[in-house]
């Protein structure tokens, strides 16, 4: 292993120097002939600068199909129970698809698998792969002296100083030697999965947090081409293809048991586009889609699902949430525009009427185009589900202008203009707002994409910044919806907050994005702010807090099932950091730190071979 090339988790500089300016005056004598004086003097004044530091520690986990499986078996991802990573984004590949066994309760039985697949942590005193419990522990004042200290990585003396990765606390192993690259992996193969869950802590003062990473372009590449390489139709000559077959999420993880997946129940709304473009066969494959969407959900009384459809000037109710297995899907109505704020807003109403208090509640909204509707005064969408009748718009904030009764952004012809888009973002936005707030997933199922919605806003942008829960946004031909739904339905049910989904490729851009800065985070998730496409400094974008508070990230990478041979030899190597700025005096529109590029240090390999 190469001790020159080490995993980037950056250290901030301390924004104010810490120091003291001491304020002191001594009385004098006033005047020779002054017989009577008075002196009160307050001594030793002080005035300190704070501080912003930010540390870092972590707990790495590598799943290779031999050590862990004692706590898994291999299931379809339909399968009730089934931890699923899915390959939405490879029609050819399938997803990896396990179940935890065990003597133990289900939670038992998947921390087992993941003690048993962990390769090594920082703190880990131990050397047993495991992270140490940093509960009760003040991490901001842990010293040199102490097992449980916590890291600055990136230091370019690091070695010296028995610093970042050369740290004695971090596990030494098989996996990892000293000053290694967190992720440090030489035969990655399709089915394998690892995951690292950073904690980060400012010590001190509140602190805007990014998570930002690049590309190494000298440590990536094709390496040797083999024979199955070169003969396989998907290589490309001079493309690293490793790039876009690793997928990528990246998480809240409120709890840092390094799991984002569905642990309660989940209560989902389809809301279904039956506009006029969706014709002949493509019918056929949007229906097909939804019943193996509601099909891969589980059955065991922990998900329910219903469902709307929009179209044709109206919103249709078909279902209220019932258990997936009694779900049916009636004769659907093609037709006419696409009413979509009036969907989404009448999915919710249901929601909040008949979803459990404990569920979490999902919008999926499986559409070929942007809101196109018609432009009649005070026009109001009424859908009857289950024998009740929702009205949309429902009331204040809920369209353009909360002064006239219903939609304010119709048109009468069939192109979206901006007022259409404007309209339905607010709605999404008001949907997924607040503690109790719905996430909106969406499914792009257009032949173009990336169509131009008539005023040169790019659909798939729209979708996924505007509507779209951050991280919950896929597209697909419909014809390979059937094909995907089961991937889909594991992948919007995960509990935790994900604000990225993509490959590995798509995760490095957004990570080298804001000047450098990367990825913005939130420090407040009760708010509506989406990660990849808000800007720095919005309003729903709040600091994270200091005082040695633990923070928990998930960064999770797998290969789906496939053939993969145009993999073969890949090398891709990368950096990915944090990096901070004081809260107070600052907005969060973010600075290029000065002197300073936005990763240090080298860069960790995942070699397939």
């Amino acid at each position: 292993m190469n001790d020159d090339r080490q995993f980037s988790v950056s250290r901030r500089k301390v924004l104010a120097g810490l120091g003291t300016i001491g304020i002191a005056s001594a009385g004098a004598g006033l005047g020779t002939t002054a017989y009577f004086s008075d002196q009160e003097t307050f001594e030793n004044n002080q005035l300190t600068a704070g501080t912003l530091d930010l540390l870092v520690d972590w707990e790495e986990h590598y799943f290779d199909g031999s050590a862990g499986m004692d706590h898994v078996e291999y299931v379809d991802p339909d399968a009730d129970g089934a931890y699923v990573l899915p390959a939405v984004a490879n029609p050819d590949a399938r997803a990896i698809a396990v179940r935890f066994v065990g003597e133990g309760t289900d939670q038992e039985n998947k921390d087992a698998f993941w003690d048993a697949t962990s390769i090594e942590a920082l703190p880990d005193p131990d050397n047993d792969g495991v992270q140490d419990s940093l509960d009760n522990v003040d991490v901001c004042a842990l010293g040199p002296e102490d097992g449980l200290r916590l890291a600055n990585v990136g230091n370019e003396d690091a070695e010296e100083r028995s610093e970042g990765l050369y740290q004695s606390n971090r596990t030494s192993n098989d996996h990892t030697s000293s000053g290694d690259p967190l992720i440090n992996l030489g035969d990655v193969k399709p089915g394998d999965f690892g995951e690292v869950t950073f904690s980060f802590h400012l010590c001190d003062n509140p602190g805007y947090v990014w998570v930002n990473g690049m590309l190494d372009e000298e440590l990536t590449g094709e390496g040797v081409i083999t024979e199955p390489e070169r003969n396989d139709p998907h290589e490309i000559d001079g493309v690293v293809e490793l790039l876009d077959e690793i997928q990528v999420r990246m998480w809240y993880d409120p709890d840092c048991d390094n799991q984002a997946e569905r642990t309660g129940d989940v209560d989902v709304m389809l809301a279904i586009d039956t506009s006029g473009s969706i014709q002949g066969q493509e019918q056929d494959d949007l229906e097909n889609g939804i019943m193996e969407f509601v099909d891969a959900l589980p059955t065991d009384g922990s998900a329910r699902v219903g469902a709307v459809s929009f179209g044709g000037g109206s919103v249709t109710g078909l279902s209220g949430l019932v258990s997936p297995d009694s779900f049916g899907l009636p004769s659907l109505s093609y037709g006419g525009n696409t009413p979509l704020p009036a969907a989404i807003d009448i999915a919710d109403q249901v929601l909040d009427d008949q979803g459990r208090p404990d569920a979490l509640p999902v919008i999926v909204v499986i559409s070929d185009g942007g809101p196109n509707y018609d432009d009649d005064t005070g026009l109001v969408y009424t859908a009857t589900v289950n024998g009740t009748d929702y009205d949309a718009p429902r009331g204040a904030g809920f369209s353009d202008d909360d002064g006239t009764a219903g939609y304010d952004g119709g048109t009468d012809n069939s192109e979206v203009d901006a007022t259409e888009q404007a309209e339905t973002a607010a709605v999404a936005t008001a949907v997924k707002s607040g503690m109790d707030g719905a996430r909106i997933a969406v499914l792009n199922i257009g032949d173009d994409p990336n169509a131009d919605l008539g005023d040169g806003t790019d659909l798939s942008v729209y979708l996924q910044s505007q509507i779209a829960s951050s991280g919950f946004y896929r597209e697909t031909p419909v014809s390979n919806f059937p094909d995907v739904a089961d991937d889909i339905a594991n992948e919007v049910t995960v509990e935790e907050e994900i604000f990225f989904n993509g490959s590995l490729g798509d995760a490095l851009d957004a990570m080298m994005g804001n000047d450098g800065r990367g990825i913005p985070l939130d420090g407040d998730r009760m708010t509506e702010f989406n990660e990849i496409n808000d800007p720095e400094d919005d309003a729903d974008r709040d600091p994270f807090t200091g005082a040695g508070v633990t923070h928990c990230l998930g960064f999770q990478w797998w290969v789906p099932v496939d053939h993969a041979n145009q993999i073969q030899g890949d090398t891709v190597a990368f950096d990915i950091g944090f990096y901070a700025e004081q809260g107070r005096h600052n907005d969060g529109a973010g600075q290029v730190p000065e002197n300073e590029t936005a990763q240090n240090g080298d860069a960790p390999e995942l070699t397939p071979s």
